[in-house]
């Protein structure tokens, strides 16, 4: 008889490996009994969330094996990819703690973000954490009794080490919460269990619970879903037949369609905004936002600017954003890019849809171009310098805000706007910006791109001129010379309305040698109405209230000896005329103040455009086509309301 020797290290193996098979057998038993219905997988990362929802509490149960090791570094985000902020989610963690089957483990808070568990010879950790949830934004935690809407990054945990490790969460529902929405595939046993192949899949998908309306539609051979919560007052049916146009539209925009299912969340919740993600979007709206034609435009903008991220920032991004880092900033000059340009074609793809007229459409632009005109801050900061700031600047905006700074978002969107119009004017019509963005897809989906790239593909397209001028808008903040994008499409300035008798906005013509009546422009402050109080609230460089030395916080109580509120501010100020000198009493900080104001001519003059776009009355025929081209317009005139549109419910 052979007598085999197993070698001692072979042997200490052997029983590590029999000890954790122990452990297991163990583990499901136990998991059994307490209700537990996942099989814990050693290679993933388990978590179970009960919800103390009137508390706006989740509980939450992570468990994964050490595989040996001596101690677990777990980390939680500090920020979510798509909203460049760091927004410290560990500050919403209660409690903390994590054990074996022997009892607690020493767990250690080592910073804002990080925790560090010791399990030497322990095979597997569970640690418990309490989060409140009561944010309610796009990128945070909602929990409340109707609905529960879960931020990846603001809920799970994970060893900082195993980002690349299958996860499994199970959510236990309360009673009234009869169905999940979220882009995670649902496991084969319940659909209560949902699995993300990664923590980086896991982070990017977003969970919404409660008593959900769900619509769908193939497009493209893709399911889409509209997950609307709660339902009240929204016809869902409609909102996904229209979204599903603005789907259509983008996927032939670019030609491909990168995801195999997609879910747009639907939060009805009085407040506003989206976030992108790989395979969903949150959307947040008003309950009456179908109810009102404008609102309703605006949402579909939302949807067509969150979808068209799908492709513009999910897969093809700024090089510094390929690889996220959570738990710290990532810098980039190229969110004017990212969000500047989805924003430039997020109303433009409504319109292409048919679900806008040209009408509406010019109004949107017009409003844009008026938020960056009236603001002193494009004078200050450049478009590299907002993208590059965005995590300092952009998500806190403060009283000086209008007078330092530019967003990226709309003043990116109208250098996107005149970039669409030289691309096309210096090809001959051969090319525009949509081509620009497809092959900036094709070539950096998977490097990431640089303004230097983006750059190059426009020198290519259009020319080294063009790009000359993109790099100057991109580094300079000069004011942007629209003249040319108006020559593109035959359009103009709307002139400026004549005065009204008694008008005290009116503005006389600049021969007139009447006083010009005073407006609110002229003063450049912003009010409101504090407990009864008239507030300053902002106050704009080269305003009369500014060179007076009016501040934000005084509370305004007096002008020329009269008392006067916020509502009667318009009117009064109507009655004044520019150069006139009055007074204005303030009490600031308590103390009571008289100051001597000088009505000053507006900063602008009577050349000024109204910056209201209108049509010119008789376009030329290369104006007319880039126009219909532009816009995705049939060669027929079309109506100024789409059939899509009529069919929006109204107010009863």
């Amino acid at each position: 008889m052979k007598t085999t020797v197993i070698p001692k290290h072979r042997l200490q193996r052997l029983g590590a490996w029999l000890a954790l098979a122990s452990f297991f057998v163990t583990w499901i038993l136990e998991s059994r009994l307490s209700a537990q219905t996942v099989p814990f997988d050693p290679e993933t990362i388990g978590y179970r969330i009960e919800f103390q929802e009137k508390w706006h509490q989740a509980s939450i149960e992570m468990t994964l094996a050490t595989h040996g090791a001596k101690e677990i570094r777990l980390m939680m985000p500090v920020w979510t990819p798509g909203s460049y902020m760091i927004r410290e989610y560990p500050r919403q963690i209660e409690t903390l703690e994590s054990s074996d089957d022997k009892g607690p483990l020493p767990t250690t808070k080592v910073d804002k973000n990080h925790w560090v568990v010791s399990c030497e010879k322990t095979v597997l950790v569970k640690v418990r954490y309490v989060i409140y949830g009561r944010e309610m934004g796009v990128r945070t935690n909602w929990i409340e009794p109707q609905f529960a809407f879960l931020t990846g990054a603001a809920t799970f945990l994970v060893p900082e080490n195993r980002l690349d490790r299958k996860c499994v969460v199970e959510v236990v529902p309360n009673k009234a919460w009869t169905q999940i929405a979220t882009s995670l595939q649902a496991s084969s046993t319940s659909p209560w269990i949902r699995i993300a192949s990664n923590y980086d899949e896991l982070v990017d998908s977003p969970i919404v619970l409660g008593d959900i309306d769900i619509q769908s539609e193939e497009i493209s051979g893709v399911m889409h879903y509209l997950a609307t919560v709660p339902n009240d007052a929204w016809d869902t049916k409609k909102a996904m037949q229209d979204a599903a146009k603005i789907v259509k539209t983008e996927q032939e925009f670019w030609g491909q369609v990168p995801y195999k299912q997609y879910w747009f969340l639907n939060l009805l919740t009085e407040a506003g905004g989206g976030l992108e993600h790989d395979n969903s979007t949150v959307l947040m709206a008003s309950r009456f936002t179908q109810k009102q034609r404008a609102k309703y435009v605006d949402w579909l903008g939302l949807v067509s600017h969150e979808f068209f991220h799908t492709w513009n920032v999910r897969r093809l991004r700024p090089k510094a954003l390929m690889a996220y880092d959570y738990n710290q900033e990532q810098y980039t000059k190229e969110l004017w890019i990212a969000e500047g340009l989805t924003s430039y074609y997020d109303d433009l793809f409504v319109v292409r849809s048919g679900l806008s007229t040209p009408k509406e459409y010019l109004e949107q632009v017009s409003k844009s171009i008026q938020t960056v005109q009236n603001s002193p801050g494009r004078l200050v900061q450049d478009l590299i310098a907002s993208s590059f700031d965005s995590w300092i600047k952009f998500y806190r905006p403060d009283e000086n805000a209008t007078n330092s700074r530019i967003s990226y978002y709309v003043k990116g969107a109208l250098v996107g706007m005149l970039l669409d119009a030289q691309i096309r004017l210096n090809s001959q019509d051969k090319y525009s910006l949509d081509d620009c963005m497809r092959l900036l897809w094709q070539r950096h989906r998977e490097t990431g791109y640089s303004n230097e790239d983006f750059s190059n593909i426009v020198q290519e397209l259009a020319g080294k001129s063009v790009r000359d001028w993109l790099v100057e808008q991109l580094s300079s903040t000069q004011e942007l010379d629209y003249q040319t994008f108006l020559d593109a499409y035959g359009l103009t300035w709307k002139p400026k309305d004549p005065p009204k008798p008694n008008d005290p906005d009116a503005q006389p013509s600049p021969k007139s040698d009447k006083p010009e009546p005073a407006s609110v422009a002229h003063f450049g402050l912003e009010l409101s109405n504090v407990s009864g109080k008239t507030q300053i609230d902002k106050v704009l460089r080269g305003g009369s209230a500014g060179h007076a030395g009016l501040q934000v916080g005084d509370e305004l109580i007096a002008l020329g000896g009269y008392r006067i509120t916020a509502e009667q501010w318009a009117e009064r100020v109507g009655m004044l005329q520019v150069g006139q000198q009055t007074t204005v009493l303030v009490s600031r900080r308590g103390k009571i103040l008289e100051l001597p104001l000088k009505i000053l001519p507006e900063s602008v003059d009577a050349a000024t455009p109204s910056w209201n776009l209108i049509r010119v009355e008789k376009p030329s025929d290369e104006q007319e086509k880039r126009w219909k081209s532009w816009l995705g317009l049939p060669p027929q005139p079309q109506t100024d309301t789409p059939a899509a549109a009529q069919g929006s419910p109204q107010e009863k």
